[in-house]
């Protein structure tokens, strides 16, 4: 619907919605900046310190022969590289969920989706280990679709028989206890196969040991998720007036509902094959875009990438410096974040403030 005649009725109150806040623009730039700086903070840092100036050297003279090039180069920057991909990816998910559905609670991590990735995952590593990083992708979407049709299926049937008042609330606690099924079945397999060991620091949702061939296999992904969410993106912000008020403009509501659902599987499948289930992201940033921004989804999605990416790398980055040598999952991180946010969000939504 991007550059459809119907774009003209959403700007004045998407323009409207972004007084007093920053030019998305200016954010974008910002962030832009802000990721660079963080990037070459994280290459430089870890449990051993590398001086910039041989950051510098390793990225435009090579040395074979040196190991702090050989560090830099072959296992710090593509772990940097995958930590702003996943953090974008699961962002944009998560503003997409949030504006197709127009639930503040939605997010990957909350509605089903990161834990059906997760499961299918260690199905995966259990009958098909040898599995190419695409393949393992594919599985990790068709697991992202699975439990989220099971959790939205659980939320339309406890709305149905109960009061529709909380029924964003109650969506929210049906993707949790999905979700803690699918933990509970991804720990008891792993268990039962002996895989624990191999898995445990990937389901913890860390990234440590990441390489080139990783980062050459998300890339394709997060591109084609992206593409389409930025083509949907004057879609959802129609969305945001009500399924009826957008139909009654003449937008398609279920294809835009189809298009987005396949693009946050994409994102998010791609995102927990590569990363494990990192929770949160999905759920912070694209509240925190549209309260700097507004609410027109043409500036919410690419904002919401780069500022995903940004949090994910800084947490990357802090992770690694919490208990030199010893990794800490990011996903611990994120979850010290993202757990307040979250109740804090529900209370709202209880109290029918949202």
């Amino acid at each position: 619907m991007t550059g459809s005649p119907l774009m003209p009725t959403a700007r004045p109150a998407a323009a409207q919605s972004r007084k007093g806040r920053l030019r998305p623009s200016f954010l974008l730039c910002l962030a832009l900046a802000g990721t660079l700086v963080l990037l070459a903070v994280s290459v430089s840092t870890g449990a051993a310190s590398i001086p910039l100036s041989t950051v510098i050297d390793a990225l435009f003279d090579y040395d074979g022969a040196s190991v702090q090039h050989y560090t830099i180069l072959s296992v710090r920057l593509p772990r940097a590289i995958v930590a702003i991909a996943v953090g974008s990816a699961l962002a944009v998910s998560g503003a997409i969920m949030q504006g197709i559905t127009r639930n503040p609670l939605a997010s990957p991590g909350i509605m089903g989706v990161s834990a059906g990735s997760a499961f299918a995952v260690v199905v995966a590593f259990v009958w098909w280990p040898v599995l190419s990083y695409h393949a393992m992708i594919v599985v990790s979407m068709s697991g992202a679709a699975i439990g989220a049709a099971i959790v939205y299926g659980a939320g339309a049937l406890a709305a149905h028989l109960g009061s529709a008042q909380y029924a964003r609330v109650k969506l929210a606690l049906a993707g949790a206890a999905v979700s803690a099924l699918f933990g509970a079945l991804s720990e008891g397999i792993q268990l039962y196969f002996g895989i624990a060991q191999d898995t445990m620091f990937w389901y913890a949702a860390g990234i440590s040991g990441v390489k080139w061939a990783q980062v050459q296999t998300i890339l394709p992904w997060l591109a084609a998720g992206m593409a389409v969410a930025m083509l949907l993106s004057g879609s959802i912000t129609l969305l945001g007036l009500g399924e009826d008020t957008a139909a009654g403009l003449g937008l398609r509501v279920r294809r835009t509902k189809l298009l987005g659902a396949l693009a946050v599987f994409a994102l998010t499948g791609s995102a927990v094959a590569i990363a494990g289930p990192i929770g949160f992201i999905g759920l912070v940033v694209p509240h925190l875009t549209r309260f700097l921004v507004g609410i027109d989804y043409r500036w919410v999605i690419p904002c919401s990438a780069v500022l995903g990416g940004l949090l994910l790398l800084a947490a990357d980055t802090a992770a690694r410096l919490v208990n030199p040598p010893q990794e800490t999952p990011v996903g611990v991180l994120t979850a010290l974040i993202g757990v307040p946010f979250f109740l804090y969000l529900a209370r709202r939504e209880g109290k029918g403030l949202l």
